[in-house]
């Protein structure tokens, strides 16, 4: 227990140079964006430039880097974001209220790409030179190589123009009536047993959630694949055979087992891919999430919300990569010898 502790301070510590340095990293990028956020706060209104010069005064934007830099930060720590230079309303409520799509779009992905993943490289491996471990191998080469972009407006194109199956975009329609408990609209569809509401979220989520899902499924897939390739000839799997257990019961007390740490360790990692993807794919399907949100404000040079929003995945990537490092513990006890 003492090294599991030792081990989770020492990943925290980590966790927070990590944040620190991209901390310093995207302050400095976003200061070295062409414009002035002066000028972009007032929306291209003419302004005199004495007028400018009191603003970048009063917002303390005439202040040395590294004054700016501290302030920011310090603001940070007390979760104070700053404010946004289009809307003026502070950063923080508006990125948790649309980190709350994002969430629902994110988590039902990663569902979908580990369980598709998992199952379809665990059958591989089993029925290794197969028809199904050669269609696998096919179809996981092309989620990896496929870029996200074209693959979501193929399925748009698809399912939603030819077909007419799922909305082209968007997370609810206007039509939708639903009644606001959390501000997770999926989950309040389900909380006030609104089955209209339920079938129109879930309909517009399936498209952007199988865009984002492909490219971290098909990895999964394969690395389950190899790990379980690599363990299943071990003796002790051949002893549980021995012992008369069947064959499904040995890969799924032995073979998976041991199977899992770098499975577990990819989704942790792919954690980050969901994010980085749910950009592109929010802004092709008109997902009102965090991604969509960044981009409009990357295009406005709104960087009190970049440099927020930025902030806020790198917490949620360190914090998941951080119990990534913890279950290992759980999933095999040699490590926690």
């Amino acid at each position: 227990m003492n090294r599991v502790f030792s081990t989770v301070l020492s990943r925290l510590l980590n966790s927070l140079v990590v944040l620190l340095l991209l901390s310093v990293l995207v302050f400095a990028f976003m200061r070295a964006i062409p414009g002035d956020p002066v000028v972009t706060m007032m929306g291209g209104e003419s302004i005199s430039k004495e007028a400018i010069a009191r603003l970048h005064e009063e917002m303390g934007f005439n202040r040395p880097y590294y004054v700016q830099y501290l302030s920011w930060l310090g603001n940070v720590i007390q979760g104070d974001f700053g404010q946004s230079l289009q809307s003026r309303d502070p950063v923080l409520p508006i990125l948790l209220d649309r980190l709350k799509a994002t969430a629902e779009l994110a988590i039902l992905a990663t569902l979908l790409g580990s369980v598709f993943g998992v199952v379809a490289g665990t059958i591989a491996a089993i029925r290794k030179g197969s028809w199904f471990d050669s269609a696998t191998m096919f179809l996981t080469l092309s989620g990896i190589s496929l870029p996200v972009f074209w693959f979501g407006m193929i399925l748009i194109v698809v399912f939603s123009v030819y077909f007419n199956i799922f909305p082209t975009g968007g997370m609810v329609s206007y039509s939708t009536v639903l009644t606001r408990v959390t501000g997770f609209t999926f989950l309040d569809s389900i909380l006030t047993l609104n089955r209209e509401a339920f079938v129109d979220v879930a309909s517009h989520m399936v498209l952007p959630a199988v865009t984002l899902a492909t490219a971290p499924a098909a990895l999964i897939a394969r690395t389950t694949r190899a790990s379980v390739l690599e363990v299943i000839n071990e003796d002790y799997v051949n002893a549980g055979l021995a012992r008369g257990l069947s064959f499904p019961m040995v890969v799924a007390r032995h073979v998976m087992r041991n199977a899992m740490i770098p499975v577990v360790t990819i989704i942790g990692l792919e954690i980050g891919v969901y994010l980085g993807g749910s950009i592109v794919t929010e802004t092709l399907f008109s997902w009102p999430g965090l991604g969509r949100h960044m981009m409009q404000a990357i295009l406005a040079n709104d960087y009190p919300v970049v440099q927020g929003a930025i902030i806020i995945y790198a917490v949620i990537i360190v914090f998941v990569n951080l119990m990534v490092d913890v279950s290992y513990g759980f999933i095999d006890p040699r490590v926690r010898q």
